[in-house]
C-alpha cells in the first residue's frame, strides 16, 4: 500500500479520522501543557538567578568590607608597634580634658594656661576647639596696648580638647621635666 491509497482510505474511514483527530489533538495539548509548565520553570529560573546573584553581589560587598577592616586592624597594630617603639605606650601616659568657653581672663592669666598646650616631648595636646579673641575693638590680639589711661581689655579664650602627658618614660618612672639640648 503506498501513502496516496492510505489517504485516501483515510478520508474515507470516518472512524479512523476521528481517532486520529482525537490523538493529534491530546499530542497537542499535552504538548501546550509541557510548554506552559517549562515556561513558568524558566521564569522561576530567572528569578532564582536574580536573587542569588543579589546575594552573591551582597556577599561580596561583606566581604571587601571585612578585608577594610582586616587591613585597618592591621595598619592598627603596626601604629601601636611604632608608637611604642618611640615611647608613646598608653600606660605612660594620661590623658587631662580642657574645656574652657569663652572665658574672659588677662593676658597674664592666659599666657601660662597656653604654655600648658603647647607641644613638647612629653605634652601633646588635641584641641577640638580653639579660639582666643579680644573684647575690646581698639586693641589687636598680638599688640599688648600701650594707654596708660586704662587698664587693658580681657581677652576671651575658648579651648576644648585633650591634653596628653607623660606620667613616666617606660624605663626609670616618672619622667622630670627635660629640655632637650639644642
Amino acid at each position: 500500500m503506498n501513502a496516496s491509497s492510505l489517504f485516501v482510505h483515510l478520508r474515507n474511514s470516518r472512524r479512523v479520522s476521528l481517532l486520529l483527530f482525537a490523538v493529534t489533538l491530546g499530542t497537542l495539548v499535552v504538548a501546550a501543557i509541557w510548554f506552559v509548565n517549562a515556561r513558568s520553570a524558566l521564569a522561576n529560573a530567572y528569578q532564582n538567578l536574580g536573587s542569588r546573584n543579589q546575594v552573591l553581589s551582597e556577599a561580596q560587598v561583606r566581604e571587601q568590607e571585612a578585608k577594610l577592616r582586616v587591613d585597618q586592624a592591621t595598619s592598627a597594630r603596626e601604629l601601636m608597634a611604632a608608637a611604642q617603639q618611640h615611647g608613646l605606650s598608653p600606660q605612660f601616659w594620661g590623658e587631662r580634658l580642657i574645656n574652657l568657653r569663652q572665658s574672659q581672663m588677662t593676658r597674664e592669666e592666659a599666657q601660662p594656661l597656653l604654655d600648658t598646650v603647647l607641644r613638647s616631648n612629653d605634652r601633646i595636646f588635641g584641641a577640638d576647639a580653639f579660639e582666643l579673641s579680644v573684647t575690646h575693638p581698639e586693641e589687636g590680639l598680638f599688640d599688648v596696648p600701650v594707654s596708660t589711661d586704662r587698664k587693658p581689655a580681657p581677652v576671651s579664650l575658648t579651648l576644648r580638647g585633650s591634653l596628653l602627658f607623660q606620667t613616666s618614660n617606660g624605663l626609670a618612672g616618672p619622667i622630670t621635666n627635660q629640655v632637650p639640648a639644642p
